[in-house]
């Protein structure tokens, strides 16, 4: 199966390069996609994640406290809706942290069984993305940039999702200070002051 995709790359790069206006990339890089880089993209996921359930768990707590207290007629002036807003934000914030938390880490592990590596070549309107596993090219898709569902820009990655739950990461590390903005003119990000 390679051999034909690999077969068909070929013959429409020849074909392209026979046409007069073959056009060339801008700008060619390549992103090994392992847990590594998961890590490295989920961390502020992770981060709300821990706050979630440091947050959740006193709230918890403070319910228990506070009804035993209402409970026994010591502090009987606290309103019962009040309780039951701080058990329910509580256990809402701590059980939708520790889900995402392992939800997450699951799939850093999970990325790094099938590490893959994507090679990307941007043109002015589109990028061509072609994904190599274990040496073997598994294909090459083209993607125009006014087709992405969101393109971010953050410190250490352009993120492009092709739809809402892809992700293609580019290190900008890999970018000379030119190939930056030429990719961020090319996307159309607009740079935050």
């Amino acid at each position: 199966m390679s051999d034909i995709i690999e077969e068909n790359t070929e013959n429409i790069e020849q074909n392209e390069g026979n046409s007069p206006e073959a056009e060339k990339p801008f700008l060619v890089t390549s992103c090994l996609i392992d847990g590594s880089l998961q890590r490295e993209i989920s961390k502020p996921i992770l981060i709300y994640c821990r706050v979630g359930m440091i947050v959740g768990i006193p709230l918890v707590l403070a319910y228990i406290v506070l009804s035993i207290l209402r409970d026994e007629e010591i502090l009987p002036a606290i309103p019962k809706a009040l309780l039951y807003t701080m058990l329910f934000v509580g256990a809402v914030l701590f059980a939708t942290g520790i889900v995402f938390y392992f939800s997450v880490k699951k799939n850093i592990k999970n990325v790094d069984k099938t590490a893959q590596t994507n090679e990307y070549s941007f043109f002015e309107d589109y990028l061509c993305l072609t994904s190599i596993r274990l040496g073997e090219r598994l294909g090459t898709t083209k993607v125009y940039y006014v087709d992405f569902f969101k393109v971010k820009e953050g410190k250490g990655f352009f993120l492009l999702y092709p739809n809402s739950v892809s992700v293609l990461p580019v290190r900008k590390s890999e970018l000379s200070p030119e190939e930056t903005d030429h990719l961020r003119n090319a996307l159309r990000i607009i740079k935050k002051k």
